[in-house]
């Protein structure tokens, strides 16, 4: 099998018993990943703390809704489909249809990804320019055009075929990603460590220094959320890049290896999408806060303690009343 060449296992038939354990862990995913990323969504379209609205947490709603995607619609698809292929009754626009909500959400997530990084980098090394410049609103746009590049290059499956889009998918956007994500890493690390130590060497105890100082802990925890969340990234993309060139440049592999290669990168990929809301309940205080608060509804809760101070002094007026 070679990149240029022909599939020659494109018709022939996976094990049935490969349709549905592949099946059975995209039903998984479709679970965790479509309540994780929903709850994620709602603490910053709810903000029920009044702190989530800034553009980085924007950024991640936008991550999230592109994982909501995989866990609601790819997911789902990619289970009916193997279930379907497992009784003998592959449709291949199904099939199409699967692949380009796959391809679409995955392109999504690292361009959000990316979105991120940068985010970060210039909130820290240029945190005037990023004040400046960057605001809730800019944000959404930038996610707008995330979406467009996202659903125009998804396109090109079209063209070239599944293979030859799996590896043109791992040889720029998750390369590119990811060279992205470890530069601006890199560099915030060091711009925020040489911050500190500046401060250090001042001796300055005043609070406006404290200040500081308690502003840069909370961008290291924040860089170092999203260093947890490149780990994940590498642990679920890094071997479906592998297997996607073991597919694309493997001749001597037979058939049955490939189906197994094949899904794993299908499921590896997929599950990513599912693992960041719990990443981020752990690390951050603010996430953490509102789900805890759409999880026991804190806001109904406070209405109906409104509703009943109310009734009560209702009430309570009208007895006076009748008593007068």
């Amino acid at each position: 099998m070679s990149l240029l060449g022909e599939d020659p296992c494109e018709n022939t038939t996976a094990p049935t018993y490969l349709f549905f354990a592949t099946s059975s862990c995209t039903v998984l995913i479709t679970v965790v990943a479509s309540l994780g990323n929903l709850l994620v969504i709602l603490a910053v379209c709810i903000n029920p703390n009044k702190d989530m609205r800034s553009p980085f947490n924007f950024f991640i709603a936008n991550l999230s809704f592109a994982d909501l995607i995989i866990g609601l619609i790819t997911a789902p698809l990619g289970s009916a489909y193997h279930i379907i292929a497992g009784i003998g009754a592959e449709n291949d626009q199904f099939k199409d249809s699967m692949l380009l909500t796959y391809f679409n959400s995955c392109t999504a997530s690292l361009l959000s990804l990316t979105a991120l990084a940068l985010d970060r980098y210039v909130a820290i090394t240029y945190p005037l320019l990023y004040r400046a410049k960057l605001n809730p609103t800019r944000a959404l746009l930038v996610a707008i055009v995330i979406w467009i590049l996202s659903i125009l290059s998804s396109m090109l499956y079209f063209a070239v075929g599944m293979n030859r889009y799996r590896f043109i998918f791992a040889t720029t956007a998750v390369a590119s990603t990811f060279a992205v994500l470890i530069f601006t890493n890199v560099k915030i690390f060091k711009y925020l460590r040489l911050q500190v130590k500046q401060w250090d060497d001042l001796h300055d105890s005043s609070e406006e220094n404290l200040a500081k100082k308690q502003a840069i802990k909370w961008e290291k925890k924040i860089t170092k959320t999203l260093v947890i969340v490149l780990v994940l990234f590498l642990a679920c993309y890094f071997p479906a890049c592998v297997f996607i060139y073991i597919v694309n440049f493997c001749t001597n592999c037979n058939c049955l290896f490939i189906h197994w290669v094949r899904d794993i990168q299908f499921v590896l990929v997929m599950a990513n999408s599912g693992v960041n809301p719990f990443v981020y309940a752990w690390r951050l205080q603010n996430f953490r806060n509102s789900f805890k608060s759409i999880l026991t509804c804190h806001a109904c809760v406070q209405r109906l303690r409104s509703i009943s101070v109310n009734l009560w002094s209702s009430t309570a007026s009208t007895d006076t009343e009748i008593q007068q």
